[in-house]
């Protein structure tokens, strides 16, 4: 029966993940999958669903705070509030302003001047339009389009997985098997 010496492990995961240990090859290893991979996958994806209507959300994606811990290495993605809602859609809803953010109706109204269009009533106002468009989304809500899952897929995390222990594997898998 082989014996197993995981003791060496620990002291690799410590100088892994220690005070500047591997973080600057970690944090490139993560920076490039996410700029070569990632932020184009997501791009792509948004394109083919015609999800970019002033370019804000697309742009906004960005990698967050690694955080690491004996048995994970996590990273959160960063992004506009709403993208939650582009992503997943929306149900009808009544009466869910939150107080100290816009109403829709005002985030809807930044995006009509943005995107330069024009109420086709000549009597009808771009606050009325805007109106009009977040009743309609308030009683009808809007439909998913998971663009970022569709994006974010499992081969595409596997690559990181792959890429990281490729070039970090050395480092945490120091296990030595006696006989």
């Amino acid at each position: 029966m082989a014996e197993i010496d995981l003791s060496k492990l620990g002291d690799a995961l410590d100088t892994f993940l220690g005070e500047g240990g591997n973080d600057d090859l970690l944090n490139q290893i993560i920076e490039n999958w996410w700029n070569q991979r990632v932020y184009p996958e997501i791009a792509r994806s948004m394109d083919e669903k015609k999800i970019n209507a002033s370019s804000a959300l697309k742009q906004s994606f960005v990698p967050g705070e690694i955080v690491k811990s004996p048995t994970s290495i996590n990273t959160i993605l960063l992004a506009e509030d709403y993208w939650e809602f582009v992503e997943y859609g929306r149900k009808p809803t009544r009466n869910g302003h939150i107080e100290g953010t816009p109403y829709l109706w005002q985030s809807i109204q930044e995006w009509i001047a943005y995107k330069g269009i024009k109420p086709t009533n000549p009597n009808m106002s771009y606050e009325s339009l805007a109106k009009a468009i977040a009743r309609k989304i308030h009683r009808r809500g809007t439909k998913a389009t998971h663009f970022l899952s569709d994006a974010l897929t499992e081969s595409l995390q596997m690559e990181l997985v792959n890429e990281l222990n490729a070039r970090l594997g050395d480092l945490i898998f120091a296990v030595e098997v006696k006989k």
